[in-house]
C-alpha cells in the first residue's frame, strides 16, 4: 500500500514537472513567434489623406487687371490675393479621391481698389493624380489652376 502511494506521489510529481516544463517551452515558443511576427509588420492607425491645392489669379472682368485683397475661402482655409491677383488655398486633409470644393471670392477692402461683386463657385478634382505620397496613409498632393474674373459692383450682369 505504501509502495503504491509512493508510486502515485512520484507520478504526480513527474506529471507536474512535465507540465511545467511543457508550459515554459510553449510560452517561450509563442513569445518568440509573437515577437518575430510583430517585428515584420507595422501597425497603422489613421485615415487616408491628401493635400488639395487650388491656385490662380483674380482679375477684373472690366479691364483684365489683377485685383488685390480679394478674400478666397474654401472649407478649412482662407487666402487673400496679392498685388498680382494671385492666390492659393489648401485643403491639407482631403480624402484622396474625387473632391468638390465650394470656393468664395469676396472683396474685403471696399473702394480701395474698386468694389467687386462676391462670387461663389465650385472647383472639382476628378481622377486626381497625387505626387509626393509616403506609401502609407498620405497619398501626396495635387493642384488645380483656377482663374476668375470679378464683376465690379456698379456693373449689372
Amino acid at each position: 500500500m505504501r509502495l503504491k502511494r509512493a508510486w502515485r506521489n512520484n507520478m504526480k510529481i513527474a506529471r507536474i514537472k512535465f507540465l511545467k516544463t511543457y508550459n515554459v517551452l510553449i510560452a517561450g515558443l509563442l513569445a518568440v513567434l509573437g515577437f518575430a511576427s510583430a517585428c515584420d509588420s507595422k501597425d497603422e492607425y489613421g485615415t487616408p489623406s491628401a493635400k488639395f491645392i487650388i491656385k490662380g489669379n483674380v482679375k477684373s472682368i472690366e479691364n483684365n487687371q489683377p485685383i488685390e485683397n480679394i478674400s478666397v475661402i474654401i472649407q478649412g482655409d482662407t487666402s487673400y490675393t496679392d498685388a498680382d491677383g494671385a492666390y492659393q488655398v489648401v485643403d491639407k486633409w482631403g480624402f484622396p479621391d474625387d473632391q468638390t470644393y465650394n470656393i468664395k471670392f469676396q472683396d474685403i477692402d471696399g473702394e480701395l481698389n474698386g468694389s467687386y461683386k462676391e462670387l461663389d463657385t465650385i472647383v472639382e478634382f476628378k481622377n486626381p493624380k497625387f505626387t509626393g505620397g509616403d506609401g502609407d496613409w498620405y497619398s501626396g498632393e495635387t493642384s488645380k489652376d483656377f482663374d476668375v474674373k470679378l464683376t465690379p459692383e456698379n456693373e449689372s450682369q
